[in-house]
């Protein structure tokens, strides 16, 4: 009996091993098979340096987190497409998309930025031609005050040297009547 059971496991663990044999031989030719049909990727790319769709995802996220070098977009979303492209139904495709969805939202909030930026700039610089423009303009009106207060000033003057002429005129009128009616009394004397 003990012979037998043996014997039999033998047997099986046999045909378990030519089971394996012939299945590992199967693999390795449909392996082979794939790899001449599958395109070969150029030496230095993503594809050729991650054979795994966790390879690439961290590949990924790695050039996103800049822990250990500065952050790479572009890398980050050719591992990430890489990833999308090549393994359709990782369980990494979900997230790859949604960091490649944050990446382009991220792109996006920054070129409105770098917009939102360069009409601030403009704002300012026309803000400031403004305040130069108020500023001559003010000059300019402060310069003409300051000019018509001088003419005001003149006017004034020349107004109270005419006031004072006019006051003697008035007085030499006066005194020249005075004197016209005291010649006229003394021609009535004399003749």
């Amino acid at each position: 009996m003990i012979g037998e059971r043996t014997l039999r496991r033998q047997t099986s663990l046999i045909e378990i091993g030519i089971r394996i044999s012939i299945l590992i031989i199967f693999m390795v030719s449909l392996g082979a098979c794939a790899a001449k049909n599958a395109p070969t990727e150029p030496p230095g790319s993503l594809a050729v340096r991650f054979q795994s769709d966790t390879a690439l995802f961290q590949e990924g996220y790695a050039q996103l987190s800049g822990d250990e070098r500065p952050v790479d977009y572009s890398r980050a979303r050719e591992a990430f497409g890489l990833l999308i492209n090549k393994y359709p139904k990782s369980k990494w495709r979900g997230y790859a998309k949604s960091f490649l969805t944050l990446m382009d939202d991220t792109q996006t909030a920054r070129e409105q930025a770098e917009k939102e930026k360069q009409a601030c700039i403009k704002i300012k610089a026309l803000w400031e031609l403004t305040q130069k423009e108020c500023r001559t303009d003010q000059l300019k009106a402060q310069s003409e005050l300051s000019r018509l207060n001088k003419e005001n000033e003149q006017l004034r003057q020349e107004s109270v040297q005419l006031r004072h002429e006019n006051e003697q005129l008035k007085k030499n009128i006066e005194q020249l009547k005075r004197l016209e009616i005291e010649l006229q009394r003394r021609d009535k004397i004399f003749r």
